[in-house]
């Protein structure tokens, strides 16, 4: 059995994966999606929780990185749902791998 791996590769060392049992145009257009809703999750989880004294600056920083972000996905999203791919520079594509997975039986004696 095959699954796929979705990949948002946001920089050198940064990236984001889910796992979908078919890799069509409606799973990489659910990707995209979710990849989005994770941004969002992840800006709020910052307010939430920074407790640094320089929390204001950090934010406009970090909502900065977020906006980027989401360009990223609006700039790849058409080439990776019909392509399965899409590079918008040397370190930040969207990409799929597949893989086999094996389902072993355990026979009952």
């Amino acid at each position: 059995m095959k699954i796929y791996e979705m990949i948002f590769h946001k920089g050198t060392y940064e990236k984001t994966r889910l796992f979908y049992a078919e890799n069509n145009k409606a799973s990489r257009q659910h990707f995209i999606e979710n990849m989005r809703l994770e941004l969002d999750r992840e800006l709020n989880d910052f307010i939430l929780n920074c407790k640094s004294s320089y929390k204001h600056d950090l934010f406009d920083l970090y909502k900065k990185v977020q906006k980027e972000s989401h360009l990223h996905l609006d700039v790849m999203e058409d080439e990776f749902i019909q392509n399965s791919k899409a590079t918008f520079d040397q370190c930040i594509c969207l990409s799929v791998k597949s893989h086999e997975v094996f389902n072993i039986i355990k026979s009952l004696i």
